[in-house]
């Protein structure tokens, strides 16, 4: 079925039961399972609040990784990947470098308004992706 599973993770609320689905997806085919956490990288350069909110950020992505692999099945191994850019082409781009054959990603529910303003990364990925995207909705 699935041989390499690329996980979007980001803490939203929807996070846990995204893993929880891709777990169980990687336990029936046997597949790989890979974690990408993304920083957004569209700061501006050289702000002190910038460092501070990064290092904030990277703080609570080590948390919330060393949570989330607590919950993947004994014996299945993951990969974990922290990246930093734009998170809808950051995780295009990793699932083609790895050679995933499925992402997974959540769908907090935006707004067309909020999906204008702030953009929505499975939209993207969906739209972007030469591979299939499960996007998982709360």
């Amino acid at each position: 079925m699935f041989s390499k599973i690329l996980v979007a993770v980001d803490g939203s609320p929807i996070t846990r039961g995204i893993i929880t689905k891709a777990s169980d997806l990687a336990n029936m085919s046997g597949a790989e399972l890979h974690l990408v956490y993304v920083i957004e990288s569209g700061w501006a350069e050289g702000d002190v609040a910038r460092e501070l909110a990064i290092r904030e950020i990277e703080n609570e992505s080590e948390k919330l990784i060393a949570e989330l692999k607590e919950m993947i099945p004994p014996g299945r191994a993951v990969t974990v990947h922290k990246k930093s850019g734009h998170p809808g082409n950051t995780i295009v781009n990793l699932a083609s470098d790895i050679g995933a054959d499925l992402i997974v990603i959540g769908s907090v529910g935006k707004s067309q308004v909020e999906r204008m303003l702030a953009g929505s990364v499975s939209t993207f990925v969906m739209t972007h992706s030469r591979i299939p995207t499960l996007v998982i909705k709360p």
